[in-house]
């Protein structure tokens, strides 16, 4: 029975750690779905590699975060395996993980609250401002992109209309998209855009609106499966 309790809360305690962690994302602007599914892959190092992992990646205090998860993940193991042999010797501590779990939730609640929660979030978006240059930000929060908003790429290819076209004529000033740059060969362009004629093969770099963009373009996007 002692033993059943044990790993009973023990596994209050990683979740209180997962429900932590979660909430600290959440304050550097991260959604809580994708937070919550990145905090257990650390902890339970399953090593899952999607996009979404580059969110935290390229961010320089989700990295911070992320690295307490993981150290905790592996000091978890080591916890695990030394309760596997504390049951063989029927000296498990419970009441020490009881004050863990008081601890833990108290930590956790604290987070919660939306005066600490607002404070986070603007004490996170202050050491962005103030320690790290724009362009050392992730593309997405550089650029304020809302949930909707995605950044693409679209090719100009042989059947684009497009070509020999002015730039102003794919992307209009009503449509909420708007141009980053033109990628024609190894050369990047970035002045006098909207005025560029496309070529054959230039790559156009665009953020807006997620729906509007695919609308536009379908069949031209350069992560798209014609």
């Amino acid at each position: 029975m002692t033993e059943i309790l044990f790993v009973l809360l023990y596994s209050v305690i990683m979740w209180l750690v997962i429900e932590i962690a979660v909430v600290l994302f959440a304050a550097t602007g991260l959604q809580k779905p994708i937070a919550r599914y990145q905090v257990i892959s650390m902890l339970t190092a399953t090593g899952f590699t999607t996009d979404e992992s580059s969110l935290i990646i390229d961010h320089p205090i989700r990295r911070r975060i992320s690295a307490a998860v993981i150290l905790f993940g592996y000091f978890s193991l080591a916890v695990m395996i030394s309760s596997i042999a504390s049951v063989l010797s029927n000296d498990l501590r419970t009441n020490l993980l009881a004050v863990v779990i008081v601890v833990f939730l108290a930590i956790w609640l604290f987070l919660k609250n939306k005066v600490i929660s607002a404070y986070l979030t603007n004490k996170f978006e202050h050491e962005m401002d103030e320690e790290y240059n724009l362009e050392d930000w992730p593309l997405k929060t550089a650029l304020s992109l809302k949930e909707n908003d995605i950044v693409a790429e679209v090719e100009i290819r042989e059947d684009s209309k497009y070509t020999n076209q002015a730039c102003e004529k794919m992307i209009l000033r009503s449509d909420d998209i708007h141009l980053l740059f033109i990628k024609r060969g190894n050369i990047i362009l970035r002045k006098s855009l909207l005025e560029e004629k496309l070529q054959l093969g230039d790559r156009i770099l665009i953020f807006g609106d997620q729906e509007a963009i695919k609308k536009k373009f379908s069949g031209m996007l350069v992560d798209e499966r014609a």
